[in-house]
């Protein structure tokens, strides 16, 4: 390949001549980035998406759920016992935090 002549080409011509593989590096993270940023926006929507999607589907089987171990008679028992749990979580968690305020 001929080098040509300098002078008859203007200076962003001459860097590309001088450093052409600084060039292309540069092309290329530009071109990359253009595209990682192009990517990210959609990937947060389809993100959204299958979230969406997800959590209908959950809701679906825990109803299902819920109604088989009511037709088994089971639900009524658990219940009770998730409450129960549940309460007990909540007033620990209350009384860590009176006990850490009276300190």
């Amino acid at each position: 390949m001929a080098n040509p002549n300098i002078n008859q080409i203007g200076r962003f011509q001459q860097l590309i001549v001088k450093n052409p593989i600084a060039f292309v590096a540069a092309v290329f993270f530009l071109m990359f980035w253009t595209t990682y940023f192009i990517n990210m926006s959609k990937s947060s929507d389809a993100e959204q998406y299958w979230k969406e999607l997800y959590e209908k589907e959950r809701a679906e089987k825990d109803k299902l759920k819920d109604e088989l171990l009511m037709k088994a008679g089971f639900i009524q028992q658990e219940t009770i016992k998730q409450a129960d749990s549940t309460l007990r979580e909540q007033t620990q968690e209350q009384a860590k935090q009176i006990l850490n305020q009276a300190k």
